[in-house]
């Protein structure tokens, strides 16, 4: 399963398109991600991987195994959500403070004590890109890559949210602190400028 925008989850097509029109909707408007106040609850459930992605893992954690002490013994597994299949980082148990009624008490175990990437972090203690090996699904998000391979503009309401799979789980992009529409926020191309910027080149590679 290849699903590099969704954070883990597989979706159906989005309203409108990041790289194109706008399909009549209107554009989200977001906060920057704070995670001290969000303690990195997009994080709940883990991440699906695309192709590669779980080699690619293993080999930094082999390499550094002082970095990621923390980290159970097994750190990917397999996944389903909503019968869809595929590998996925595993999930390790975390209360807290807030959190919507359909999320669980959980998080991806490559999450430190304050909620920061492990994969994110050692990347930037060795000097290289920050996403070099974090999963194309978690830096793109709340952005999607859809079908076509087009980028997908963040949903603005529940009803565009492509996880929005009924009553028993309404959403998920938009029931996050740094996917949800604020009117006060800013547009979703200033607030992921950075995540647009990287997507646009990943999308452009052969």
């Amino acid at each position: 399963m290849k699903d590099e925008g969704n954070h883990g989850r597989v979706k159906g097509k989005a309203n409108g398109r990041a790289t194109g029109g706008t399909s009549g909707r209107k554009h989200a408007k977001l906060h920057y991600c704070d995670i001290a106040q969000c303690e990195g609850i997009c994080c709940s459930d883990g991440a699906f991987l695309a192709a590669g992605e779980e080699a690619m893992i293993h080999r930094v954690v082999r390499a550094n195994p002082a970095h990621f002490a923390y980290l159970p013994k097994d750190y990917i597994v397999d996944g389903d959500w909503e019968g869809n299949t595929g590998r996925k980082t595993a999930v390790v148990s975390y209360k807290y403070r807030e959190r919507p009624a359909h999320f669980a008490d959980t998080r991806c175990c490559f999450a430190e004590a304050d909620g920061k990437c492990g994969l994110q972090t050692l990347a930037v203690k060795e000097g290289v890109h920050k996403w070099k090996w974090k999963p194309k699904g978690c830096w793109l998000f709340p952005l999607g890559i859809g079908e076509d391979g087009k980028l997908e503009a963040p949903p603005r309401t529940r009803r565009e949210d492509p996880n929005n799979i009924g009553k028993h789980y309404p959403g998920f992009s938009v029931f996050t602190p740094c996917g949800k529409h604020s009117d006060k926020g800013k547009v979703w191309w200033i607030a992921l400028k950075e995540e647009r910027a990287e997507a646009l080149k990943y999308l452009a590679e052969p």
